[in-house]
């Protein structure tokens, strides 16, 4: 709420001031802290829907729109964290009251969490693949109710996966030529508005919009000129919104898309150097 709040009042700030690249710097800021707080509210609904479950045969940890079975035939080891003694490498998203990430083991174990945070509540889930941190509210019964069923042995074979729904479980998350493209044409898009903006003040009212040979063919008002990166913008949002829908299907249709996406920045920064020039 307090990052929505600080968002607006410079938003209202911003509009009423002059365009500057100063101006662009803060709006900047105010998207990037937009798409901060949406990163924040999924990790809150992470926290309010972490859920422990023992099965027969499984122990299935739900978070948000992710699933991980963990087969109790798998399970090496299970035990609280605290006498384990491992020294683990954390990454990810830790605060107080949710640690969402992943890390390593001195070993060398990819290790995942999805704790509270409560150390005195953790427990080590150890199979041969990778060990997991979780905080259940009764660590105690937990440990009890996996042990007796993984005496009982397996009633059937299940698979160690990770199954993950809606937006965050698209697969296109995971290839970096994908994203580096995008992040590529983002950057080139968003310094041209910045490349515009600091040139803004100095224009006059009138500018030429279009020349050829030399020749002006067409002159403007000076705010027409943000058109061209709102062209790019454009391009860059629906290029990459189809290229991620099809990366499940057709990943080369994914690179091609982000690439005449930005094939389209260098255009328009192009377009916007030789009217400004």
């Amino acid at each position: 709420m307090a990052i929505v709040l600080l968002d607006g009042l410079l938003l209202a700030w911003v509009r009423s001031q002059p365009i500057s690249l100063i101006s662009f710097v803060l709006g900047l800021l105010v998207t990037l802290s937009g798409l901060a707080a949406a990163v924040l509210c999924y990790l809150v609904y992470g926290l309010l829907t972490l859920r422990y479950l023992i099965g027969r045969d499984s122990v299935t940890i739900s978070w948000a729109r992710r699933q991980e079975t963990i087969p109790l035939a798998a399970i090496e080891a299970i035990g609280p964290l605290a006498e384990r003694g491992d020294r683990i490498k954390t990454r990810g998203f830790c605060f107080p009251g949710h640690c969402i990430g992943w890390g390593r083991e001195d070993q060398g174990r990819e290790v995942l969490f999805y704790s509270t945070g409560r150390s005195a509540d953790e427990l080590f889930i150890v199979t041969a693949d990778r060990s997991y941190v979780i905080a259940p509210s009764n660590p105690t019964g937990f440990l009890s109710a996996a042990r007796a069923r993984r005496r009982l042995g397996p009633a059937q074979s299940l698979e160690q996966a990770r199954r993950e729904g809606g937006l965050a479980g698209l697969p296109v998350w995971r290839d970096r030529i994908a994203l580096g493209l995008a992040a590529t044409a983002a950057a080139a898009n968003a310094s041209l508005f910045g490349y515009v903006a600091f040139f803004y003040p100095q224009l006059p009212e009138i500018v030429p919009l279009m020349s050829e040979a030399g020749q002006v063919q067409l002159l403007g008002a000076k705010e027409k000129l943000f058109e061209l990166p709102a062209i790019g913008l454009v391009v860059l949002l629906a290029n990459t919104a189809l290229g991620f829908a099809l990366h499940r299907w057709e990943r080369p249709a994914t690179y091609s898309l982000a690439a005449i996406a930005l094939l389209v920045q260098f255009f328009v920064w192009s377009a916007a150097i030789s009217v400004m020039r």
